[in-house]
């Protein structure tokens, strides 16, 4: 029986031996990940904005939040008499809202409004 020496790195395996360039850019991209993975840890590590560096929201009046309120009711109020007139009537629905909300707008202001049909 004939015993055979143990084979060496480069014979037990079948892959070339890596070139230089391969490894030089092997080595770049580790230390490429390295430089950025310290960089972000830094970055996490910082302390948060002072008080000087934030910017400030301004908050809205009472007033100011009444309005928009009033705004949002009167444009969701327009929208449903206008799908109310699309399901009853179907033309030119946007029109008729508009002139029946200008004309309840004076009525807040006390001017007087001739209606051609009865209300309803």
């Amino acid at each position: 029986m004939k015993v055979t020496a143990p084979l060496g790195n480069d014979e037990a395996t079948n892959y070339p031996a890596p070139s230089s360039k391969a490894a030089r850019a092997a080595i770049a991209g580790l230390l490429l990940c390295a430089v950025f993975g310290v960089a972000r840890a830094k970055q996490l590590d910082e302390p948060p904005a002072t008080e000087a560096a934030a910017v400030l929201i301004p908050t809205l009046s009472d007033e100011e939040r009444e309005e928009q309120a009033a705004a949002r009711a009167l444009a969701e109020r327009r929208q449903k008499m206008i799908d109310d007139c699309e399901q009853n009537f179907g033309t030119d629905c946007e029109r008729e809202v508009d002139t029946e909300l200008r004309a309840e707008g004076l009525l807040q202001w006390g001017v007087r409004v001739i209606h051609l049909r009865p209300p309803r």
